[in-house]
């Protein structure tokens, strides 16, 4: 393929807001170059272009039928998927499907960044995550990515050891604990009174109290353990002497937990080690993942979720007035927002794979950005907007294939409990702060609000 440079960076700069609308309308209107360029980048500067079309659009619902009638909606609809491609082909056809690009450290690759394509490279193993380890674009050791970066039968082995906690049941199961802590921190935010600061008091503490009461972890160790999480989710914001100290407080308070438990996860993992089918460095490592993972990804994908809501106060109504509207909802939010700000895992061809109708050659390395696949304008339409009632949203938020988050069921409980309850016991919730002046946090390999001041 030839190795025309991409006109923009990868990863993607951190950039204030939500959604990448102006960074993937970008990527879209570079693939495909007769394309006119996407209202993203026309937003003001420090406003994303999701902000720009969907700032009134709680009821996004109403304004699609108004459009599809014929009907002023106030908002600049893009066209419908297939609008783009030439008479007599398919959408799709004509786009650049792989972008090269440069990753840190000089490494080429090539960004999948339609939906089909992200799909394909994830689920086809002709693609190896642990053999881009070798390309050391992270100070976090290669055993902290128990689950994350290693190919089968490795990888089956361990999640199959896994994997029954993490079940829809067992999702189902933890629902009446996860709703008794939320609202015991809603209580104490309101006790306290506004304004309050939705992430360290509510976010956090929600989803670490959740995933540490499933592995063990008393709730003054898992606040103990946080700033080690934080810098072993760094990208550039803590040096590699830091992430290895962040390791080895980790891995030590891990080590310990399963050299005493007896019962739950932690319990069976030991037993594991005992008999010899689990080494005990793999079962810490495996712990201590899931600890972070666990409460790393969605408590910040809660706060990001609130956010939006605020800026919709139509959509907070509804779903104070519908609260089987929450499910769907959730599903959007998940698309719409950006959790991963480092683009996406590499992946390494082991041999030659078609990708895209182009042909990746084996060594070459693909980042499937699943960011942009869920703003993939040939599966969702109108991709910049929030729209809840979407019919069809097959988004990459979790992933696909045999790395498909474990935890997605939790995770998306957690999100309907937190968000049912916030709205219902705090029906003022409203942003305390402009939101221009919200800090995000940089550096990191998942995007979040460093804080979220709230008042009701």
């Amino acid at each position: 393929m030839a190795s025309t440079p991409c006109p923009f960076s990868f990863p993607f700069p951190n950039h204030p807001g939500l959604e990448p609308a102006a960074q993937y309308a970008e990527l879209r209107q570079y693939t495909e170059p007769g394309r006119s360029a996407e209202s993203g980048q026309s937003a003001e500067p420090g406003r994303s272009a999701g902000q720009e079309r969907s700032a009134e659009s709680g009821q996004s619902a109403e304004l699609r039928r108004s459009a599809e009638q014929g009907q002023p909606t106030g908002l600049s609809r893009s066209a419908e998927p297939g609008q783009h491609a030439e008479p007599g082909r398919s959408a799709g056809q004509g786009r650049t499907p792989l972008v090269p690009v440069e990753l840190p450290g000089g490494v080429p690759a090539l960004l999948a960044h339609r939906h089909a394509d992200a799909c394909a490279v994830l689920t086809d193993p002709g693609f190896s995550r642990e053999a881009a380890t070798e390309l050391r674009m992270t100070s976090r050791s290669k055993e902290s990515l128990a689950l994350n970066v290693v190919d089968p039968p490795v990888h089956t082995r361990r999640r199959q050891l896994l994997a029954h906690a993490f079940t829809a049941r067992q999702a189902g199961l933890a629902r009446p604990a996860t709703e008794r802590l939320a609202g015991e921190l809603i209580g104490a935010m309101v006790r306290k009174g506004p304004p309050a600061e939705l992430v360290t008091d509510f976010a956090l503490p929600l989803t670490m109290g959740v995933i540490g009461g499933i592995l063990g972890v008393p709730a003054p160790e898992q606040r103990r353990l946080h700033p080690w999480v934080e810098a072993m989710m760094s990208t550039t914001a803590y040096s590699p002497e830091e992430i290895a100290a962040a390791h080895k407080g980790v891995h030590g308070y891990f080590a310990g937990l399963l050299d005493t438990a007896t019962d739950g996860l932690p319990g069976e993992l030991a037993e594991h080690v005992r008999q010899g089918t689990l080494g005990r460095d793999e079962a810490v490592h495996l712990v201590s993942g899931l600890f972070i993972a666990g409460y790393e990804t969605t408590g910040n994908q809660l706060g990001m979720c609130v956010l939006a809501l605020l800026r919709h106060p139509l959509l907070l109504k509804r779903l104070r007035s519908d609260p089987a509207a929450t499910p769907q909802a959730v599903e959007e939010l998940l698309r719409y927002t950006s959790l991963n700000a480092a683009g996406g895992v590499p992946h390494v061809a082991l041999e030659d794979r078609p990708v895209g109708g182009t042909v990746v050659r084996a060594g070459q390395v693909v980042v499937p950005v699943t960011d942009g696949a869920n703003r993939d304008p040939d599966v969702f339409d109108e991709p910049d907007l929030l729209d809840i009632d979407r019919p069809h949203n097959p988004h990459l938020s979790f992933g696909r294939g045999r790395h498909m988050c474990l935890g997605a069921g939790l995770a998306r409980m957690e999100l309907q409990v937190a968000l049912d309850m916030l709205v219902a016991e705090l029906p003022g919730l409203r942003l305390a702060v402009p939101e221009d002046t919200l800090g995000w946090r940089e550096g990191m390999y998942v995007r979040g609000l460093l804080e979220l001041p709230v008042r009701w």
